[in-house]
């Protein structure tokens, strides 16, 4: 077998060490290992926006590092091809998203890498301009290379991280071109596996669906609900497993000031949709494209069909430190019967949930949750568990507000196990790397290091070089 593993990124724990261990699952088996990277002459990196030298030295020194570390032959070279395609400049989000090269959709990847550095899911493109046409050149070299090496070598396979932006997803893009396997790695269900996706995004509608459902059928049939509970229960607890808790620093069984059970309460959770702006058509919201105008039409009307209904926004806490226009629209949101809590209060996610009498999400796993702990759920755009029954979906405005005002029993929970199992069962075991915690560890016994360093500059952590990237795959947070 013959493979490729491309890094057009920075030698961030754990997907760099993820990378390793995937490059030495394949020699130990004998196959042709193929590793390229970046050697610092790529237009941007995800995870050095700024270029910083410093960092892109540290970056190469710990590459070397790792490349050392492995047993066995590995075919190490570089990505830093120039393309010859013509950067444009675009004026608007329409225009760069529809803004595609072969069939590859440079412009939603692009977006995708912007995004998520500005966490603004409508960024200013004249004041990003540089930023935004240094990640396409990036992308548009890589998928260059990409093809260029699939010509030559014809590998089996390829590996790259994540495929979500920009320069990553133009190796997925490349290798669906020239039918090509294309594995995306990913963390898995906790620090002690990395998960695979063959041939599609970790946000793949369609595909992580099929991923689901094929774990759950797999499963041992007397075991697979319990687990598939305890994902749940475990983010009641707050225990973090395979990323952060976004509620640990909440007060548990708080309430909104003035909540009262003698009253209709429905509570409104939105999600931080810059994560998801930029994956594709798929993710479009067709009912509500935007959120803060939804809440405030909803509102609106629930006024005039419901007035003894109280609502609650919750802005999901993965927006606590960001600063865009969306965000200042939600807080300023002024009805009678709403009340909007911001995401760093510590009013309880859970014990609002619970008393609640309907609770409604914009695609936030808090939605499948409400399934879980017994309460109707009302579903108001594309999510990854969206086809797996539980959360009733709206299909218009007109169906928003009958579903608001009605009375419903608590959903079948089928659904909602199936989708805490994939999350507590889905991924690989490390056999080379020991992690430490979800950003650090050792591969084959060793930390990895710029060893020219003199004395060694501590690493620094990946998320603390980019706090604004993304952390891996979607459906992980609650608000």
């Amino acid at each position: 077998m013959k493979i490729g593993m491309f890094s057009p990124f920075a030698t961030v724990a754990p997907h760099f060490e993820a990378e390793l261990e995937l490059l030495q699952q394949h020699i130990d088996a004998g196959d042709e290992v193929h590793y390229l990277h970046c050697d610092g002459k790529l237009a941007n990196c995800d995870f050095n926006i700024d270029r910083e030298a410093d960092r892109c030295t540290d970056c190469l020194g710990r590459r070397q590092h790792g490349i050392e570390v492995l047993s066995g032959a590995c075919c190490v070279s570089t990505i830093d091809l120039q393309h010859t395609y013509p950067v444009p400049e675009f004026k608007s989000l329409p225009q760069l998203i529809d803004f595609e090269i072969e069939g590859f959709d440079v412009g939603y990847a692009t977006l995708s890498s912007l995004v998520s550095v500005c966490r603004d899911p409508e960024p200013d493109l004249v004041k990003y301009q540089s930023l935004l046409q240094r990640f396409m050149d990036a992308a548009l070299t890589t998928y260059q290379q990409t093809l260029d090496f699939i010509e030559q070598h014809q590998p089996d396979r390829i590996y790259v991280f994540n495929g979500r932006f920009a320069a990553m997803r133009a190796v997925l893009r490349a290798c669906q071109k020239c039918g090509v396997d294309c594995f995306l790695h990913e963390r898995g269900k906790n620090k002690d596996h990395y998960d695979l996706y063959p041939n599609h995004l970790p946000h793949d509608l369609d595909g992580v669906d099929a991923l689901i459902r094929k774990i759950w059928n797999e499963a041992d049939v007397s075991k697979r609900e319990s687990v598939g509970a305890s994902w749940y229960q475990d983010r009641f607890d707050r225990v973090e497993t395979a990323w952060k808790s976004f509620t640990k620093d909440q007060q548990y069984g708080s309430l909104p000031e003035g909540f009262s059970d003698s009253q209709r309460n429905i509570s409104i959770f939105t999600s931080s949709d810059d994560e998801f702006v930029a994956i594709g058509d798929g993710w479009r919201n067709t009912l509500y494209p935007e959120q803060v105008q939804a809440i405030a039409k909803i509102a609106s009307d629930m006024l005039e069909a419901s007035p003894q209904t109280r609502l609650y926004v919750r802005a999901h806490p993965n927006l606590k430190d960001v600063d865009n226009a969306r965000k200042r629209s939600m807080l300023a949101l002024d009805f009678p019967n709403l009340t909007v809590i911001g995401p760093e209060t510590d009013i309880d996610t859970y014990a609002l949930v619970k008393a609640s009498d309907i609770v409604v999400s914009f695609g936030s796993s808090v939605g499948m949750e409400a399934v879980y702990w017994g309460r109707p759920s009302v579903l108001l755009g594309p999510c990854l568990y969206q086809s797996l029954g539980g959360p009733i979906r709206s299909e218009s405005h007109e169906h928003t507000i009958e579903l608001l005002c009605g009375e419903h029993a608590a959903a079948d929970k089928t659904g909602a196990l199936m989708y805490g199992h994939w999350f507590q069962a889905r991924g690989f075991p490390y056999r080379y790397f020991q992690a430490t915690d979800f950003f650090e560890g050792k591969f084959k016994g060793e930390v990895l290091y710029n060893r020219g360093a003199n004395p060694p500059r501590k690493r620094k952590r990946w998320k603390s070089m980019l706090p604004r990237v993304l952390r891996g795959s979607s459906g992980k947070s609650s608000g």
